[in-house]
């Protein structure tokens, strides 16, 4: 079994383009400068791997993720957190057991007062060196 991986991907024109990939223990810069996007990253502290993030407004705001365990299953709560006061939010996220599945996990903040839905990136997880 490979080292645990976590990738990020974006479809482009339902193409499903892999637009990047990210080696869990390096970090993506937040986009806060894209509206409508949830500025999440993949960050590996202490043996564990978390998609964490801060919001530029909102604060106390509740972010949810999603799963999903193949390509074509519905997407599944996963787990929901309300931003600290400074916006922040961390999520730690597992790893299939076995080489062969790929996991998806998806990040949002729904629509609360003024303030619009915000919707991350799809990450891919797998258990294998290459997603």
């Amino acid at each position: 079994m490979g080292t645990p991986r976590l990738v990020w991907h974006a479809a482009r024109a339902r193409l499903g383009v892999l637009l990047a990939a990210l080696v869990v223990g390096s970090a993506v810069p937040a986009t806060a400068a894209e509206p409508g996007r949830l500025p999440d990253r993949a960050s590996y502290v202490d043996g564990s791997h978390y998609l964490a993030g801060q919001l530029t407004e909102g604060a106390g705001r509740w972010v949810h993720y999603q799963r999903k365990k193949c390509a074509t299953c519905a997407w599944k709560h996963y787990a929901t957190r309300r931003a600290d006061a400074r916006g922040r939010f961390r999520f730690r996220i597992e790893f299939p057991r076995t080489d062969r599945p790929v996991w998806r996990y998806r990040g949002l903040a729904p629509a609360a007062g003024d303030l619009p839905r915000l919707e991350g990136r799809v990450w891919l997880a797998c258990a294998r060196e290459n997603c």
